[in-house]
């Protein structure tokens, strides 16, 4: 099953800012995720998505996908794929990420942050953590996909240098990260 409605943007490496420096109040933190923590990371995920009518006509066959994701990443001890901003002991945004050169999708959940946080700036830090991850796999070019007019297309994926192109994939494609230019 083909599917439109979908962007995906690109970010060159050499554009991304050279430091992870970020200034935020002691109270919230940001960092990688450890593997007890899946079960929340899931939960903010899931919530995220859950929140944005955008995703409703293809969370049945995305959510599946994005699960197995998250635990495949936990699953081969990579704990540094998953970057977690906290509030206290609350996880409150997660990112996913496919750190490998070749990938096709490196923001596998893009940065999804709760609701009630949502407008403070922080989905602008996670996206460019999450470059700076991703790019320590080595790629000259970082993706990212989501739908065209998510929060994220119109406010978060921008930001950088992110340039935007159409993009059609097979929701019956087994692997996030391996989506394919249709």
């Amino acid at each position: 099953m083909k599917s439109n409605g979908w962007s995906r943007f690109s970010w060159e490496v050499k554009d991304l800012p050279q430091t992870s420096r970020y200034i935020i109040t002691e109270t919230y933190g940001l960092r990688t995720a450890s593997r007890q923590e899946k079960a929340l990371i899931q939960q903010v995920i899931n919530s995220c998505f859950a929140q944005e009518s955008c995703w409703n006509d293809v969370a049945s066959k995305l959510m599946p996908r994005l699960h197995q994701e998250v635990e495949e990443k936990f699953a081969h001890h990579r704990e540094g794929d998953c970057l977690v901003l906290t509030h206290g002991n609350r996880v409150i945004a997660a990112s996913v990420i496919d750190t490998s050169r070749s990938s096709d999708n490196h923001l596998i959940t893009g940065p999804c942050i709760t609701v009630e946080y949502r407008n403070r700036g922080f989905g602008a830090l996670l996206l460019k953590e999450s470059l700076l991850m991703a790019a320590q796999g080595g790629a000259e070019v970082l993706f990212g996909i989501t739908r065209t007019n998510s929060p994220a297309a119109r406010f978060v994926y921008p930001k950088y240098g992110g340039v935007s192109v159409p993009y059609e994939f097979d929701l019956g494609q087994s692997s996030v990260s391996h989506w394919r230019v249709a």
